[in-house]
C-alpha cells in the first residue's frame, strides 16, 4: 500500500479521532468566528440567491470576504472557510445527522492538516493547498456526517482528489482565490453525493506518469495524521494575515515608546516581504501602511489610513523567521526597542488578551450579531440541533 493509501486509510478511520474537552472548546470559537465572517460577506454582498443545493459554495465565498478566515499557520491554509461550508450545507440538507455534527467537524479540520501535510512543499509552489486540502477536507466532513461506510467515505476521498484545483496564480491579494474556496466546498460535496448513490471511482490514481504524485509535485513520503483543530487559529486583527505578527509588535511597541520616532525596522520572511510589498491589492497588502497604521493607533484591534511621514520611516528586511513571524525594532530620540513575535496571534483560544482581541474582531464585522453566532456555534455543537435551529441559522447567513 502506498503513503496516499495509508493516508486514505487513517482519514476514514474515524473511531481514531480524539474529542475531549479543550478541542470541543477550541471548535467552538472557530465556529463562532466563521459564522461571524460569513454573517459579515452576506452583509456585504446583500441577500443571497443561493439555492440550497450550493449554499455551501456562498458561505465559503461570503466566509472570506473580509480576508478574516481562520488559518492552520502549520500548513498555511484556511481550513475553517471550506469545513464549515461543508458542514452547514450538509445539516441544512441532512438534519436528521445533526447528532454527527462535531465529529465531522473533527474529521474535516483532521483531512485538511493532514493531506496539506502530505501535498508537500513542491505542490505548494504550484498549486493553491487552501483549495487542494480543502476538496478532501470537504469530502470526509460531509461522507462523515452522513455516516457514509468506510468504502464509500474512501470513494469520496478518491472522486475529490481526481478531480481538485485550483492553481496558485490565483492571487490572494486579487480576491482571486476566494473563488478556489467555493470551488473546494463543492466538489467535496459532490464527491460525498456520488459515493454515497454507489457509484464507482478511479483507484489507482496515485503512481505513474499519469498519477496524481506526478501531476500535483506532491513530495512528501508520509502518511501521518494531524489533528488540525489545535493548529488554527483566528485573524485577529483587520491587517492582512502575514503581518498580524508585525502590528502587533509594533502596537506594542508603541505604548511604551517616548520621544521622537526615528526608524521603525522590520525584520519579516521573504516571501511575506515579497508578498506585502504593496504592488498588488492596495495599502491593505502594503506591510509599511500596515507598519504607519499600528505605530499611529497604538491599538492593534484598529487600523488607519496611514501618515506618510510615518511610511518613510519603515525599513523593511528580508530575516531567518517563519512566515507568520517579524522582528521589529523601533529607534526614536529616546532610545530603541526590539519586540520579535514568531507565531501570529490567534492560537491561544481562552487567554484574556486573546479574548479581548476575538470579541473586537467580531464586533468589528457584525456588531451585537456576533451574540447569535456564539449562539448558533454552540447549538450545533451541542449535536442536538433541530429544524427550526438551522433554518434560522441559514437564513441569518444567507
Amino acid at each position: 500500500m502506498s503513503y496516499a493509501e495509508d493516508l486514505l486509510e487513517g482519514l476514514t478511520t474515524v473511531s481514531t479521532i480524539a474529542m475531549n474537552v479543550e478541542s470541543r472548546a477550541r471548535l467552538g470559537v472557530l465556529l463562532t468566528d466563521f459564522i461571524v465572517v460569513a454573517r459579515a460577506g452576506k452583509i456585504a454582498h446583500g441577500k443571497s440567491t443561493s439555492s440550497e443545493r450550493n449554499l455551501g459554495a456562498q458561505l465559503a465565498i461570503n466566509s472570506c470576504f473580509h480576508d478574516a478566515d481562520d488559518i492552520d499557520w502549520s500548513v498555511i491554509t484556511h481550513p475553517g472557510s471550506v469545513i464549515w461550508a461543508s458542514l452547514l450545507e450538509s445539516i441544512v440538507l441532512n438534519p436528521q445527522y445533526a447528532s454527527r455534527f462535531t465529529l465531522a467537524a473533527h474529521a474535516g479540520y483532521r483531512t485538511s492538516a493532514s493531506v496539506a501535510n502530505f501535498l508537500g512543499l513542491s505542490h505548494r509552489k504550484k498549486w493553491h493547498v487552501t483549495t487542494t486540502a480543502g476538496t478532501l477536507a470537504s469530502a470526509t466532513t460531509s461522507s462523515v456526517f452522513r455516516d457514509l461506510s468506510k468504502t464509500q467515505h474512501v470513494t469520496s476521498l478518491r472522486s475529490s482528489a481526481s478531480n481538485m484545483g485550483g492553481i496558485a496564480i490565483a492571487d490572494r491579494r486579487t480576491g482571486a482565490a476566494v473563488f478556489n474556496r467555493a470551488s473546494a466546498t463543492s466538489l467535496g460535496l459532490l464527491a460525498t453525493d456520488f459515493a454515497a448513490s454507489g457509484f464507482p471511482t478511479a483507484s489507482d490514481i496515485w503512481e505513474g506518469e499519469r498519477g496524481l504524485i506526478h501531476l500535483f509535485s506532491i513530495s512528501n513520503e508520509s502518511a501521518q495524521i494531524f489533528d488540525g483543530v489545535s493548529t488554527t487559529g483566528l485573524r485577529l486583527f483587520p491587517y492582512n494575515g502575514f503581518i498580524q505578527s508585525m502590528v502587533y509588535a509594533i502596537s506594542e511597541l508603541a505604548k511604551n515608546s517616548e520621544g521622537e520616532l526615528l526608524e521603525i525596522n522590520i525584520g519579516i520572511n521573504a516571501i511575506t516581504r515579497d508578498l506585502a510589498n504593496g504592488s498588488v491589492g492596495g495599502n491593505y497588502w502594503n506591510l509599511k501602511h500596515g507598519a504607519a497604521s499600528a505605530w499611529q493607533t497604538r491599538d492593534v484591534t484598529r487600523c488607519m489610513e496611514a501618515r506618510p511621514d510615518i511610511v518613510d520611516k519603515v525599513v523593511v528586511e528580508a530575516i531567518d523567521i517563519p512566515i507568520s513571524g517579524a522582528l521589529v525594532t523601533v529607534k526614536t530620540t529616546s532610545g530603541s526597542d526590539s519586540l520579535r513575535w514568531e507565531i501570529a496571534p490567534g492560537l491561544n483560544f481562552g487567554e484574556s488578551d486573546h479574548n479581548m482581541w476575538q470579541m473586537a474582531k467580531w464586533d468589528r464585522l457584525v456588531g451585537s450579531d456576533y451574540q447569535l453566532a456564539v449562539e448558533f456555534s454552540s447549538l450545533l455543537l451541542s449535536d442536538s440541533a433541530d429544524v427550526k435551529t438551522i433554518t434560522s441559522i441559514r437564513d441569518f447567513l444567507l
